[in-house]
């Protein structure tokens, strides 16, 4: 029985010896490696102590006082004030001593010291226990390490730093540092300015171009919305920028936060409405996405996952969108398409924010030169309609038929009132005179339109010895309208009302609505059952071809016969 209990006695020392050899483990802070084979190691297991000796040398200070920290976590315990924070280095090997290793703080504020085992090796700013008495640091601030220093063995890293020039948004333990070959990290340091070069000169055109466009396109908001994106992203890149051109201290690291923010908040809203608007899509989806972005930005993001959040919801809005478009047959969907694969694959490779931007904006930019290329087309086409229709209005008004009855009844006139006839040539040179002047322009002032048409009814009312009248309504008359397609509706209702009348008005009104303008011509002609529908010759169609060169896609023609004669509606929308 007392060998049990002896047995038992030591399983519960072995027991209790096993964890506390844990426990004592756990707590002992773990090590930074760094080898031959590595080009460069990020500094962890830092621990932190309460600086109150910052006008000394560097203090000893006991194991006792020293706190486990990890940088990753919020605390704010350890924000404003002077600090010492220190983690170990273990070199297992020798170093090749033709290479030279770097200490590379990154955005680590304000001012600090940094000590290699003991020994004061480099300094930027001026530490001090108050916000005058402290002078921030280099924004590039790197350290050369000499090569005696990197003996194998184990060593300590101190930096002794204090924190005054601060902001509520950032702490100081935000930042890194890193030890490693000095020429491979300035080599990455450099790859990402010019990474920053590259996108703000490749996104500068795009920019100029859709800024002039703006101007010059009746301000299609499409065009501002994608410049703005351009603009945004070229702003991402000079913040970046910035230090390399000019000496900066590393407060500057505020602004560059800051302005992060708002880049990112507004590309995540500006994509999706470019998109909108690329698409004809009800602009109302736009407010939407701004008050989702909004929220998933102040309550769902940090300073860790803030590119992420946007990235994904930026990428999640553009492809409902696109997707949509696609199944409505949008133009350009496909390449868009494309685009937004793209960038989900930029997302998926963990691309900054300025390359998944870029990738976005290339496509949407390819997207953009095929609708140029289709216009060009158009309008090609389209001047070739214009010919097409100038050459008809001058055989409508100049045709054998017209031209002869008119001088048969400049003949009959002459015969039996001499002055009548004189007047009849006058008008009908009028006619004539118009005609020629206005056959090669798309818009004429309303004005001349209407003299036009009372040209006309003057010359049929000395034809037919009947009395036409024209009586206008809220007329506008410096507003324009393309050539001739009153005065064909006039025509029209002459030859096809007026066969057996001696008398008639045709009354033109102008109607301003919100969004359009209407004008409407009717006439209290005789007309027969038949044309109840409306004319589908070659009036209407010319009416319909000046129409759709001037504004595509953006009128209605509307002529049907009423009670009281013929009406003809013609809408045009302002946007």
């Amino acid at each position: 029985m007392n060998k049990l209990y002896t047995t038992l006695f030591c399983l519960f020392l072995l027991r209790l010896f096993a964890v506390t050899t844990a426990e004592i483990s756990a707590a002992e802070p773990q090590t930074n490696i760094l080898t031959s084979h590595k080009d460069a190691v990020r500094l962890n297991y830092w621990q932190i102590a309460v600086d109150v000796y910052s006008k000394d040398s560097l203090p000893a200070l006991p194991d006792s006082l020293w706190q486990l920290f990890n940088p990753a976590l919020d605390d704010y315990r350890y924000t404003e004030g002077n600090w010492l924070i220190k983690t170990g280095i273990s070199i297992p090997d020798t170093l090749n001593p033709k290479v030279v290793y770097g200490l590379f703080p990154v955005n680590l504020v304000t001012a600090y010291e940094i000590y290699w085992d003991g020994v004061k090796t480099g300094q930027t700013g001026v530490i001090g226990n108050n916000i005058e008495s402290e002078k921030p640091g280099d924004f590039n601030y790197h350290l050369p390490l000499a090569q005696e220093l990197l003996t194998p063995g184990k060593h300590t890293i101190v930096i002794r730093l204090s924190d005054y020039n601060n902001i509520p948004s950032w702490k100081w333990y935000y930042g890194d540092v890193l030890l490693g070959r000095y020429d491979v990290l300035m080599n990455k340091i450099s790859r990402l300015y010019y990474q920053a070069f590259f996108v703000t000169g490749i996104l500068l055109i795009p920019f100029l171009f859709n800024l002039f466009l703006y101007f010059a396109r009746k301000r299609k908001m499409e065009h501002l919305l994608f410049g703005l994106i351009c603009f945004v992203v070229i702003l991402d890149s000079l913040t970046m920028l910035l230090p390399m051109l000019i000496e900066m201290r590393n407060t500057y690291i505020y602004l560059q936060y800051y302005s992060y923010n708002v880049i990112t908040f507004l590309f995540t809203v500006l994509f999706p409405a470019f998109f909108i608007y690329l698409f004809s899509f009800d602009k109302k989806i736009i407010w939407v996405i701004a008050a989702i972005t909004l929220i998933l930005f102040f309550f769902f993001t940090d300073i860790g996952n803030l590119f992420n959040v946007m990235a994904l919801t930026v990428l999640i809005f553009s492809s409902i969108i696109t997707m949509v478009a696609l199944y409505k047959r949008r133009e350009e969907s496909v390449v868009i398409s494309a685009g937004i694969i793209a960038a989900w694959g930029g997302y998926y490779f963990d691309f900054a924010f300025a390359g998944l931007a870029t990738t976005m904006v290339i496509c949407t930019s390819f997207s953009i030169a095929r609708q140029f290329a289709r216009k060009e087309r158009t309008e090609k086409e389209a001047q070739l309609k214009s010919a097409r229709l100038e050459n008809e209005l001058l055989k409508k008004n100049i045709n054998p038929h017209f031209v002869l009855n008119t001088l048969t009844s400049i003949i009959a006139w002459l015969r039996k009132d001499t002055p009548s006839a004189v007047r009849l040539i006058e008008a009908l040179a009028d006619e004539f005179r118009m005609v020629n002047q206005i056959s090669s322009l798309k818009q004429i002032p309303l004005k001349q339109e209407l003299e036009l048409c009372r040209a006309h009814l003057k010359i049929m009312s000395y034809r037919k010895g009947a009395d036409y009248k024209l009586e206008t309504t809220d007329i506008d008359e410096e507003s324009t309208i393309p050539p001739m397609i009153l005065h064909t509706l006039v025509e029209n209702g002459l030859t096809h009302g007026y066969e057996n009348k001696t008398a008639g008005t045709f009354v033109i009104r102008q109607k301003n609505n919100p969004g359009s303008v209407q004008y409407i011509i009717s006439n209290d002609g005789e007309f027969n059952p038949e044309d109840s529908k409306g004319s589908t010759g070659f009036g209407s169609r010319y009416i319909m071809g000046r129409l759709e060169e001037s504004y595509p896609g953006k009128w209605k023609f509307i002529s049907n016969k009423t009670p009281g004669g013929w009406e003809s509606v013609i809408e045009i929308r302002r946007s």
